[in-house]
């Protein structure tokens, strides 16, 4: 019998698929597309901070997004053509120019606080001095009193003995040196009440300066901001502007989600909400819903 020739079926050329295998039997496709690899572009020196750092907070920016996976989905290679890069332009010079308002602003704080400070300490002196004026005032006024009394008393005699006479003298000196005493004191009292007074009249200029100061950079500086000081744009991601560490960080975290493919969610705390306003800074992770883009994408 003379064999027959079979002819095999057209293979489709597909993408290999790579299957992580998880606790519970459960399994993760991985396109073989990934990892995707990256380096560093340019850093710009106007940002203070080195290759070497920024490198380091990408790192850990995805990082975050691999750990829940326990795979690797990006990769550092120094021959990649996709650049993560850091560049400088009008958005972070505002940073720089809010970063300096502020400094601006705190001094200013410091100043209102200080003369605040001040003018309570002159309260208090205010408070001590018409404490005792008022004690002192009292103590003379029945002393003063008492030394009327015994003048009328001799008066109504007929006049005092050279003995009680030169008593009443000496009694008058001590009630006019104690009126002297009362004087200063009242004195001392009206500097202390006018000191207060010029400082409450510094101290509320100064607030209402920095109140209004406060305004104006609220109204320039303090937004939540939409993520566009970063960029992915197929080819790369690029940086443009961050306060600190924290936030760069969390804006390098958003742009890898989106060379994941993954868009924006309503969730105000989610890494990939439109908005870099209510994520967790300090120790950023990712929420209920950047963990949702995770599954869909690569499995649970």
């Amino acid at each position: 019998m003379k064999s027959r020739s079979t002819l095999l079926p057209a293979l489709l050329c597909l993408p290999l698929i790579h299957f992580a295998c998880q606790p519970g039997g459960s399994r993760l496709n991985i396109p073989s597309s990934f990892p995707m690899k990256y380096r560093v572009g340019e850093v710009d020196a106007r940002f203070g901070i080195s290759r070497e750092r920024f490198l380091t907070l990408v790192r850990e920016a995805e990082a975050k997004w691999e750990e829940p996976l326990g795979v690797s989905l990006f990769e550092h290679d120094p021959t990649s053509d996709f650049l993560v890069n850091l560049t400088f332009d009008h958005r972070q010079q505002r940073t720089i120019d809010a970063r300096q308002a502020k400094a601006v602003l705190d001094d200013r704080e410091n100043s209102v606080r200080s003369m605040m400070s001040e003018y309570n300490m002159a309260g208090e002196e205010h408070l001590r001095l018409k404490a005792r004026y008022e004690s002192e005032l009292a103590a003379f006024t029945g002393r003063l009193d008492r030394h009327n009394a015994t003048v009328a008393d001799w008066n109504r005699k007929g006049g005092a003995p050279p003995e009680e006479f030169a008593k009443l003298k000496e009694e008058e000196k001590r009630v006019d040196e104690a009126r002297q005493s009362l004087d200063k004191l009242m004195a001392d009292l009206n500097d202390a009440v006018s000191r207060q007074n010029a400082l409450a009249v510094k101290v509320n200029s100064l607030a209402d300066q920095f109140n209004l100061d406060v305004n104006l950079y609220n109204g320039r500086f303090v937004e939540s901001r939409e993520f566009e000081q970063g960029q992915y744009d197929g080819k790369g991601i690029t940086v443009y502007q961050f306060t600190e560490e924290s936030d760069l960080r969390v804006a390098l975290m958003h742009e890898f989600g989106h060379a994941l493919g993954f868009h924006h969610v309503d969730t105000p705390e989610a890494i990939m909400h439109r908005r870099l306003e209510k994520q967790e800074m300090q120790n950023p992770g990712l929420t209920e819903d950047d963990l949702e883009l995770l599954k869909s994408a690569f499995g649970t």
